[in-house]
């Protein structure tokens, strides 16, 4: 195995989709259509109560190297103000972040409370963790969708881009981006990102084959070196298959996986409160289905959509005019 480092940070405009060979663009049609017109006997109920297979964690020194080429500079300078690390789903690079921030003792700053959304007062909340060199690891937490839940993020983001509270980097989802691009009228500067996996950084994170398997996996994923993990490893595991969208999903379906997508996982109530439209019965139909077939999963109190559910979702809400993020 090759000694160098295969990780690399580039402007997000910059960013470009790995190149699908012709047999995986077809792979992907045939799944796109399985998602639209799934069929109620795909699952036999041994599959149902079985786990997917676990997929390997990958080493985060290499991307938190990969962080200290491109910003080292920036952070040695010390200048006041931030940049933004956009993050695709079950990418790691939340994670590989607070490895570097460990690295360079910069602390993470922690999320205002829900109930602190409606409101301005950016001021206490950074009182309490004032630092001069921070990362926010989970910018999705600083906001919800709805009526008075961009408050806050509104008010702080003025003082962050002025450099008001120092110099930090902000880690925020890509779904999470791509909605508050068009809920605040200013463009964010300073927006970076990971450049997508290729077959050579796929065989770095540990995963083996040849080229051209590892070219078609990396198309899968969409360079999402997370994803790929995941999908390589049902692809080593016969009992299992990708899930797919339940028969009769409707809107209600749509509302919440874009919803949960959006916050990167919410609790119960949460979610309730940002779907007003779907009762408290309703809401706990869909959940329970989207749970039975793979798509969502429920941790710390939290519901999430899982990395195996996660092109099905995301080829789910494209074909109903849900606006998709740029990964």
């Amino acid at each position: 195995m090759s000694s160098e480092n295969n990780w690399r940070i580039i402007r997000l405009a910059e960013f470009k989709r790995p190149d699908a060979p012709a047999s995986t663009r077809v792979q992907q049609l045939f799944q796109h259509i399985r998602n639209l017109f799934p069929r109620v006997e795909e699952r036999s109920d041994d599959e149902e109560q079985s786990d997917f297979p676990g997929y390997r964690e990958f080493d985060l020194k290499p991307g938190a190297d990969a962080l200290d080429v491109a910003f080292d500079e920036w952070r040695e300078d010390g200048d006041s103000g931030i940049k933004f690390l956009i993050s695709p789903p079950f990418s790691g690079t939340a994670n590989i972040v607070r490895e570097w921030a460990v690295r360079h003792q910069w602390p993470s700053l922690t999320a205002p409370q829900e109930e602190q959304f409606c409101g301005i007062d950016v001021e206490s909340w950074w009182r309490e963790q004032s630092a001069k060199q921070w990362i926010i690891d989970d910018f999705a937490k600083y906001w919800q969708r709805r009526t008075d839940g961009l408050t806050f993020i509104r008010a702080l983001l003025p003082k962050l881009l002025r450099g008001e509270l120092g110099q930090g980097l902000v880690v925020c989802d890509s779904w999470s981006f791509a909605f508050l691009q068009r809920a605040w009228p200013v463009n964010l500067p300073n927006v970076y990102c990971f450049a997508a996996a290729d077959e050579v950084l796929l065989r770095q994170v540990g995963i083996q084959a040849e080229d051209k398997k590892l070219k078609s996996l990396a198309a899968r994923a969409f360079g999402n070196v997370g994803l790929a993990l995941a999908l390589w490893a049902v692809e080593q595991d016969s009992e299992h298959q990708l899930p797919s969208m339940p028969p009769d999903c409707r809107d209600e379906t749509a509302f919440v996986l874009y919803t949960l997508l959006l916050h990167r996982g919410l609790a119960g109530e949460s979610l309730q409160r940002l779907l007003p439209i779907i009762t408290a019965d309703q809401l706990d139909v869909q959940l329970l289905q989207l749970q039975q077939a793979k798509l969502i999963s429920y941790e710390d109190n939290e519901w999430y959509v899982t990395v195996y559910g996660y092109l099905a979702v995301r080829d789910f809400l494209r074909s109903r005019g849900f606006f998709v993020d740029a990964f």
